[in-house]
């Protein structure tokens, strides 16, 4: 198994939170957390790191992301998105895409309920929507532009009927899955602080959703797009 996308330096022992996976790719948020990001990886020969600046931290974007995003464990750029359409937030979402085409990395993008703004900026085919929640339509448009649609815990939630259902429906070679940790533990472990081993969660769900083993696809799907 595989978490695309998760934050270990947040977790007190990253070491055992990672036992067992074949790959954990850890994202960093701004410059610190990015470097740290870069720290883990080259700690754990399982671990790869992304780098990027969320809006969650500030809108300024760190120039000194472009000499981490070299760094030979660094396989993405992000995460990075939207949370609103001000004018800050859109021009910082937009330099993160710009070092994404300059280094020719993936770039992982954070939406929450953007996704019209998010088609109108982003013209880029190498992307992760990282822990999706958008509707059929907007998965759709997602799939049509070559982006990868990755699920997290949220998933595995009582209220996510509907989100299930897209899950259904996002075909084979687009399908990610994560855990966003320490944030959103799946069911059975929700309310706990999450880890990327509960990622088989995440699976266990997704396979039940779609009436099949989904393991290897989504394997297969993130060695594809991150290079590993």
């Amino acid at each position: 198994m595989i978490d695309s996308h998760c934050h270990l330096y947040e977790l007190d022992d990253p070491e055992r939170a990672i036992e067992g996976l074949e790959f954990v790719i850890c994202c960093g948020a701004d410059f610190v957390s990015s470097e740290k990001s870069i720290e883990i990886a080259q700690k754990y020969p399982q671990v790869f790191a992304t780098v990027g600046k969320h809006p969650e931290g500030g809108y300024e974007f760190d120039e000194r992301l472009r000499s981490l995003a070299r760094e030979p464990k660094v396989v993405a750029i992000g995460e990075c998105g939207l949370d609103s359409d001000n004018e800050q937030e859109v021009k910082l979402f937009k330099q993160n895409i710009n070092l994404a085409r300059e280094t020719g990395l993936p770039l992982v993008v954070h939406c929450r309920n953007l996704f019209g703004k998010v088609f109108e900026i982003l013209d880029y085919d190498m992307v992760q929507m990282h822990c999706f929640t958008g509707n059929e339509k907007e998965m759709r448009e997602c799939v049509r532009r070559g982006w990868y649609i990755s699920f997290g815990g949220i998933l595995t939630f009582k209220k996510s009927e509907y989100l299930r259902e897209v899950a259904r429906l996002v075909p084979e070679d687009r399908l990610l899955i994560e855990t966003d940790s320490p944030y959103l533990a799946p069911v059975p472990v929700r309310g706990t602080r999450n880890t990327p081993v509960n990622v088989k969660y995440v699976l266990d769900c997704l396979t039940k959703v779609r009436g099949t083993s989904v393991e290897q696809i989504t394997s297969e799907n993130a060695r594809r797009l991150f290079g590993l």
